[in-house]
């Protein structure tokens, strides 16, 4: 008896906490909708500040932010000494647009400490107004120490952003802060960046630059020290933009280079052009190193005056200059996109291609050059052949074929075919590599053409299907077929791997085609490995042809084994796959070949196949075969539906069915085999 009284308490007790959470739920979204601003007040002046009181009044709060007048004012601030409920108040003092709101929060803030007059100063910085600069010094001097104190009256300074605010951040950027803190320095910073961006939306330019002057300053870290170089450039005159970019440029401080360096970029083009124009006139007055960086920032400029004085020093560099710089002009001219012809003629005559770095970067360059004239003088350049390159060196004729290979340039093929026939090691793979890319199904035999005498199969395989993937597959497969019919045994037994990759209708009937003669051998191989899913049926039935009409024992078998994989393999319906192993079986002459029919049912664990299976237990020799694939998808099975009782009444008829499969198959291995470790499996099931 009492341990039932002890149930019903726990159950009653359980019924109250839920009736009590759904209260407070329906209370909380009463309190987000609520338009009396009475309750709201009501419900912030309540005492509590426990995690669910704090997030009622925390709700009561957001809402008083939209529709909360000076009523509720001094409920708010009777909540600011409160650690936990600073915030809260704040929130919706922050959205009040009335005087008594900033009058509140200025007597707050020569009364609280800590972090709530932290959150007070936050508060006064996001309603910035001008009028309480002056309560942010007094507050920022009595409390100079004060680490978080400080930096919460500079970020409110940077916020209100008044002449009196840059006044005080500037006084303060100006007085000796190598000892302070380092959240007072970028808190210091910040809040001058801060300002000086207000003046430099509002036009003044020379105000915006006197305060990220100030951020130049060795005690600021080094990352404001950039922004406020940055910035400056930016919004400083052309000339003196340009001139503090070169002066940043010959120092040795790399972060301000980069920051330097980033303007030259991203300069508005009256100020871009006047820094291209500096930089090139200093351009041997810097070390290497920073040489290329600034070819390749000239090179990125967009104006049309900053690109071609850009051009004219890339080109003088890409003439003359070290491989670093040559290097760097390449990249540069690819973004630059002024007279490309020129830009390569100039790199490829005083190029040493023999340097893999800087052959790489011009044949990058070239690749990516678009502009019609390029494409025009490449095209020709192609058409009169690489003998020109030849004679240059070997390392310039493999740079040519391969901005060829990468531009796909059709006109290059007779070429390569060429160089592909007579050339060996580099230079042939070169070119046949360029082809692969290159060739479309007009040429296609080509390419063929240039891979004869290649006694690397994997080669021959590889480039042939890198031309292939990249053509429509049925006509690429038409194209071959007809190839196929006309090559030399040699390139037929090379083609019909290709057409198993191709894949599809068109390339399986040319290699069922092939299964005669020389290439019998060859395609019957191909027709055992192919593994296009689609071609699965068509596959099946030439498979299976064979295998009826060979003479010959090896191909029958050959024939046989391909069609039984189509039915283990390939993804067909169950029924199909029965079929099949029943014609397999019939058709099979080898016992080996027969019992390949068992490896079949194990792949699709259903009971059909357990039925199926046991079919064969009439054949003696293929009894416990038969029996050991039953068992081993019976088991399969039950292994993967251990909740599934075979022979519990059930109204789904498939899976009373099934069961029944199951358990007469158990019933028929146990009655069937003399296997003593195949009837305890099925005993063990049933």
């Amino acid at each position: 008896m009492r341990k039932l009284f002890t149930t019903s308490l726990l159950a009653l007790a359980v019924v109250a906490l839920i009736a009590a959470a759904n209260a407070y739920a329906q209370d909380l979204q009463a309190l987000i909708t609520a338009d009396d601003e009475a309750v709201l007040i009501e419900t912030i002046q309540k005492p509590g500040d426990e995690p669910q009181d704090i997030l009622v009044k925390n709700v009561a709060c957001k809402r008083l932010a939209v529709i909360g007048t000076e009523n509720a004012i001094p409920a708010l601030v009777a909540m600011l000494p409160n650690e936990k409920l600073n915030f809260n108040a704040r929130f919706a003092l922050e959205a009040m647009p009335f005087d008594a709101a900033d009058a509140a929060l200025a007597k707050a803030a020569t009364e609280l400490t800590g972090s709530q007059l932290v959150g007070v100063i936050d508060t006064i910085g996001v309603r910035a107004k001008a009028d309480s600069v002056a309560l942010l010094a007094e507050i920022g001097a009595k409390y100079a120490d004060d680490i978080l104190v400080t930096k919460a009256v500079y970020a409110a300074m940077g916020s209100i952003a008044t002449p009196e605010a840059a006044a005080y951040l500037a006084d303060a950027a100006k007085k000796d802060f190598s000892g302070a803190d380092i959240l007072v320095k970028r808190g210091l910073g910040d809040a001058i960046l801060d300002v000086a961006e207000d003046h430099e939306k509002a036009g003044d330019a020379i105000g915006a630059l006197e305060l990220y002057s100030l951020l130049a300053a060795p005690a600021f870290p080094s990352f404001i020290q950039d922004a406020g170089l940055y910035r400056g450039i930016i919004c400083a005159e052309p000339d003196a933009a340009a001139e503090k970019i070169v002066a940043t440029l010959k120092g040795e401080n790399a972060s301000q280079a980069d920051a330097a360096l980033k303007t030259v970029r991203e300069l508005n083009d009256e100020s871009g052009l006047a820094a291209t124009k500096a930089l090139v006139a200093a351009f041997d007055q810097f070390p290497e190193a920073m040489q290329v960086r600034v070819a390749r920032a000239i090179g990125d400029r967009k104006d049309d005056a900053s690109r071609q004085v850009a051009f004219d020093q890339l080109a003088k560099i890409a003439a003359d200059g070290s491989v670093a710089l040559k290097i760097a002009a390449a990249q540069a001219f690819a973004k630059n996109g002024l007279n490309q012809p020129k830009a390569f003629e100039i790199l490829a005559k005083s190029a040493n291609f023999d340097d893999a770095d800087l052959s790489a970067a011009i044949v990058a360059t070239a690749a990516a050059f678009n502009a019609d004239d390029f494409a025009a003088a490449w095209k020709g350049v192609c058409e009169k052949g690489f003998d020109a390159t030849l004679a240059q060196s070997e390392a310039a004729a493999l740079a040519y074929m391969k901005i060829a290979e990468l531009r796909r340039t059709v006109e290059a093929t007779p070429s390569l075919v060429k160089i592909a026939e007579t050339k060996q090691g580099a230079l042939r793979d070169g070119a046949l590599n360029a082809l692969s890319e290159i060739v479309d199904l007009d040429n296609l035999d080509m390419l063929v053409q240039a891979l004869n005498g290649e006694t690397d199969d994997a080669k021959v395989d590889w480039l042939l299907r890198a031309a292939c993937t990249r053509l429509p597959r049925e006509d690429c497969a038409a194209k071959v077929a007809e190839l196929f019919e006309k090559a030399d045994l040699d390139s037929k037994l090379k083609m019909l791997p290709l057409l198993k990759q191709i894949g599809g209708g068109t390339a399986l009937l040319a290699v069922a085609n092939a299964c005669k003669g020389d290439t019998l051998d060859k395609a019957t191989q191909i027709l055992g490995e192919w593994n296009t899913p689609e071609d699965a049926e068509a596959l099946a039935e030439i498979c299976l042809t064979i295998a009826k009409q060979a003479n010959d024992a090896k191909y029958h078998a050959r024939g046989i084994r391909g069609y039984i994989r189509v039915a283990r393999q390939f993804e067909l319906p169950v029924a199909t796959k029965i079929a099949m192993c029943k014609t397999a079986f019939e058709t099979a002459k080898r016992a080996e070949d027969k019992a390949l029919i068992f490896e079949v049912f194990k792949r699709a664990i259903v009971a059909e196949n357990v039925a199926a299976a046991l079919e064969y237990t009439k054949y003696p020799e293929y009894k416990d075969a038969a029996c050991e694939a039953a068992v081993f998808v019976a088991e399969k099975i039950r292994d993967s539906q251990q909740d599934w009782n075979w022979s519990a009444p059930t109204d789904d008829q498939a899976k009373a069915a099934a069961g029944k499969i199951l358990v007469d198959g158990m019933k028929k291995v146990v009655e069937t085999t003399s296997n003593a470790d195949l009837k305890a499996r099925a005993q063990k099931l049933l």
